[in-house]
């Protein structure tokens, strides 16, 4: 019996694991999006990136709210070397957003969220380069994460 159970869970855990999704199962009509969002194109490229592929929009004419969406980012050293070289670095995003009612033009609600994230500057050059990139993109889906719950709590109200 022990056996069934622990090879049951193995085999579901291989199966979530390997990426299965059921072939029937249609996902195209579960949009629950009410937003249409814009992006301020004065972002970043990476940033631009991010946003476009994380947050999933209607189309305007469909769209019943309009999220205006602009990015600061703040790169500052942690750990500083007593030679003066910098060991760590901390990514600070600041995602600015605002929701508008497309049907009467008004502002619903004005916000920021926040995401941060650290990163080693020790290899070389080009794993720097690529580390700073993650660590952008990580910091940057934790504060859009958090301004979805925010928009979502909003337009429910």
């Amino acid at each position: 019996m022990i056996k069934k159970f622990i090879s049951l869970i193995f085999i579901t855990q291989l199966l979530f694991s390997c990426g299965f999704t059921p072939i029937l199962k249609n996902l195209d009509n579960q949009n629950t999006s009410l937003t249409y969002y814009e992006i301020n194109p004065e972002n970043s490229y990476a940033a631009r990136q991010v946003l476009s592929t994380q947050l999933k929009s209607l189309n305007k004419s469909e769209a019943k709210f309009l999220t205006k969406v602009r990015v600061l980012e703040n790169e500052s050293a942690v750990n500083i070397t007593s030679s003066g070289s910098v060991d760590e670095y901390k990514i600070e995003v600041l995602v600015n957003f605002e929701i508008f009612n497309i049907s009467t033009n008004s502002l619903l609600f004005k916000s920021q969220s926040r995401g941060i994230a650290n990163y080693d500057a020790t290899n070389s050059e080009y794993t720097n380069s690529q580390v700073k990139k993650g660590a952008l993109e990580r910091a940057l889906t934790e504060a859009i994460q958090l301004m979805k719950i925010i928009i979502q709590s909003k337009i429910a109200e």
